[in-house]
C-alpha cells in the first residue's frame, strides 16, 4: 500500500489519532506498571488522558489483563488509536508471554499503523507473528506486513509525495480558510510528520473559525484549551507530562510468594502465609501527601478473603517506596486465585 493508501485509511479513520513517539511510550510504561492481577501477575492501572483535574482524593482503578486487552481492542476500533497504544504496551510489559501479550502485539501493529509509525507497527506484527504464527490475527498481522514492507521501499518516493500534498493543501487552504476539510487533512499530515508546531498553528486557526470543533474527538487529543482562552498543542512531550501529572502514583514490580513450610515440617504441612510485596513511586512534579496502598487477594467466583492497607506518608517527586503484606485470613491458600493493589494519594 503506498502513501496515499494509508492517507486514506487514515482520513476514514477520523484522521487519526496523535502518535506518541516510540521512545517516550516505553520511557512511561517503564515507570507505569500497576497493581496486580492472578496469584503472581500484576494488574494494571488505566485511565484516559486528559480527563481533567484529579480530586484531592484520588484512587488508581485495577483491572486484569483480559479487561485492559478489550478495553484497548475497543479503543483500536473506534479509531482511539493514540489512547489505546499506551494501554497496550502496558499489557505486553506486564503480560509478554500470556495470550493477552501475544494478542496485544498485534493491535499495537494495527494502532501505529494507522496513526503512521510504520517501523514501530512492522515491530510488533513480526513480534506477534513469532509468538503465534498460526494465531486468531495471524492472516491480518501479515497482510499488513505485506503492505508495510511495500510501503517501506520507497521512502523517499513518499516522502515526496507528502510534501507535494501539503503543498497543495497549504494553498488551497489559504486561498479558501471556510474549506475546513483541507485544513484538517493539512493539520493531520504535518501532525503525521511530527510538525507539531505547524500542526497546532493549523488547528488554531480551525478552533478561531469553528469553536465546535473543541468537541472533536481528534481535536481533543491533540490540543487544550487552557482556562484563559488559548491552546496548547498536545505535542508528545506535553502529552506525556500531563498524563504524569494526572496519574503520578504507580504501583510495579508487583509479586506474591507463600511461606510458612519450614525444614523438618512433615510433607503434608500446609503453607499458611500468602505475601504480597512490590513497589510505588511517584512520577509526578509534585508531592504526594498520605499515600496508601490497599491489597485484596480473593478466592474463586469473586470471594474476598482479605483486605489489607499499608500506608507510605508522603511521596516526593521521583520517590520510590516499597510495600509488604502477608496474609492469613483464608480457607486454603490453594483457593487463592489472584491479588489486586489499589494506590490512594493526596495533593
Amino acid at each position: 500500500m503506498g502513501f496515499s493508501d494509508a492517507l486514506g485509511l487514515r482520513r476514514l479513520a477520523g484522521h487519526a489519532a496523535f502518535s506518541f513517539t516510540g521512545s517516550l511510550v516505553m520511557a512511561a510504561l517503564l515507570l507505569a506498571g500497576s497493581g496486580c492481577a492472578g496469584a503472581k501477575r500484576t494488574t494494571e492501572w488505566s485511565s484516559p488522558m486528559g480527563k481533567g483535574p484529579v480530586s484531592e482524593t484520588h484512587a488508581l482503578e485495577d483491572y486484569g489483563a483480559a479487561k485492559q486487552l478489550a478495553q484497548a481492542r475497543r479503543m483500536v476500533k473506534g479509531g482511539q488509536y493514540s489512547l489505546a497504544i499506551p494501554r497496550l504496551q502496558q499489557i505486553v510489559t506486564q503480560f509478554p508471554a500470556d495470550a493477552a501479550g501475544i494478542e496485544a502485539r498485534h493491535h499495537l501493529g494495527v494502532a501505529y499503523y494507522m496513526v503512521g509509525e510504520y517501523q514501530q507497527a512492522l515491530d510488533h506484527f513480526n513480534q506477534h507473528l513469532s509468538m503465534a504464527p498460526e494465531g486468531a490475527f495471524s492472516a491480518e498481522s501479515r497482510e499488513y506486513v505485506a503492505k508495510l514492507t511495500q510501503q517501506n521501499a520507497a521512502p523517499e518516493e513518499k516522502k515526496g509525495e507528502s510534501d507535494r500534498r501539503i503543498a497543495e493543501l497549504e494553498a488551497a487552504f489559504a486561498a479558501h480558510p471556510e474549506d475546513m476539510s483541507a485544513g484538517l487533512e493539512l493539520a493531520a499530515l504535518r501532525w503525521d510528520r511530527a510538525e507539531y508546531p505547524q500542526a497546532g498553528e493549523v488547528y488554531r486557526n480551525l478552533l478561531a473559525r469553528w469553536p465546535g470543533l473543541e468537541q472533536d474527538t481528534l481535536v481533543r487529543t491533540r490540543m487544550a484549551k487552557e482556562a484563559d482562552g488559548s491552546w496548547t498543542v498536545l505535542d508528545p512531550v506535553e502529552a506525556e507530562r500531563r498524563f504524569r501529572q494526572a496519574e503520578p502514583l504507580r504501583i510495579f514490580n508487583v509479586a506474591s510468594f507463600r511461606s510458612g513450610r519450614y525444614s523438618g515440617w512433615q510433607a503434608v504441612a500446609q503453607q499458611r502465609d500468602y505475601n504480597v510485596s512490590g513497589q510505588a513511586v511517584n512520577v509526578g512534579d509534585t508531592p504526594l501527601q498520605d499515600v496508601r496502598v490497599m491489597v485484596t487477594i480473593y478466592g474463586l467466583g469473586q470471594l474476598v478473603y482479605d483486605t489489607q492497607t499499608v500506608a507510605l506518608g508522603a511521596l516526593q517527586p521521583g520517590e520510590v517506596r516499597a510495600f509488604s503484606v502477608q496474609f492469613t485470613r483464608f480457607d486454603d491458600i490453594n483457593n487463592i486465585v489472584r491479588h489486586e493493589c489499589r494506590g490512594t494519594f493526596r495533593r
